[in-house]
């Protein structure tokens, strides 16, 4: 009776599917420090991720939160330590870096990079085009109307608002399916309403399809909102 009770505790609360995952771990970072010239921005930092799980990172400006989400990302390379993705050691460089990035990471920048001779719709499918992904089209017409998007594939850039914009971005990220979103300071040129809908996606998204998410962000609310919080100061893990 006792495991019935816990079970419906637990089976409703509102992260209950990533409780069930959290034995498995998605990202497991060792000793990340990283330098730029006599500048150490990252000093033996330790972070670990489980399947789905949302977590904040935050910080004052230049304490190194770009950088450890660059690094997370395979963009970059610390100058020490080891980052495991499932249990296997990321990849060194080269092709393998690039397939691994395409096939289980995706990237939602501050600024939504987005192709502005390319239509929503294909800006959308670029990164499942490159990876040879035969159901690309399809998948991303499904995240379009999920994200609200579907009268405004069609568009360029340059005629979608501040908001669809970077609910392009935030589709194309995850049209390959990804097992892990790193987004930096995504809604940092969003007011508060597009900021809150932004978020709310993104839950969503992580509830919906067990995506780990690090995100940096300078908002009280996001950092407020989602699973665990890390406040990074100095390069090492603030109280």
């Amino acid at each position: 009776m006792d495991f019935i009770i816990a079970a419906n505790v637990l089976m409703n609360s509102r992260n209950s599917s990533l409780l069930l995952k959290s034995m498995s771990s998605l990202l497991n970072a060792k000793g990340i420090s990283k330098s730029f010239g006599e500048i150490s921005v990252l000093n033996h930092l330790d972070f670990q991720l489980s399947h789905g799980e949302f977590v904040a990172i935050t910080g004052a400006s230049g304490s190194g939160k770009s950088t450890l989400l660059h690094i997370l990302g395979g963009l970059e390379y610390p100058d020490s330590g080891t980052i495991e993705f499932e249990n296997a050691l990321y990849p060194r460089g080269g092709k393998e870096i690039e397939l691994f990035r395409n096939r289980y990471l995706g990237f939602v920048f501050q600024f939504h990079h987005l192709l502005p001779e390319f239509s929503a719709l294909e800006n959308i499918c670029m990164p499942g085009w490159i990876g040879k992904n035969k159901d690309t089209e399809i998948y991303a017409k499904e995240l379009a109307e999920e994200f609200g998007l579907t009268n405004r594939l069609n568009h360029l850039p340059s005629h979608l608002s501040g908001g669809e914009q970077q609910r392009v971005a935030m589709a194309r990220a995850l049209v390959t399916r990804p097992k892990l979103l790193l987004a930096d300071e995504p809604s940092g040129n969003l007011d508060s309403k597009r900021s809150k809908e932004l978020f709310d996606l993104l839950d969503q998204v992580r509830l919906s399809k067990s995506v780990g998410i690090v995100v940096v962000t300078h908002s009280e609310n996001w950092a407020s909102s989602v699973d665990r919080t890390l406040n990074l100061s100095d390069g090492k893990w603030g109280v």
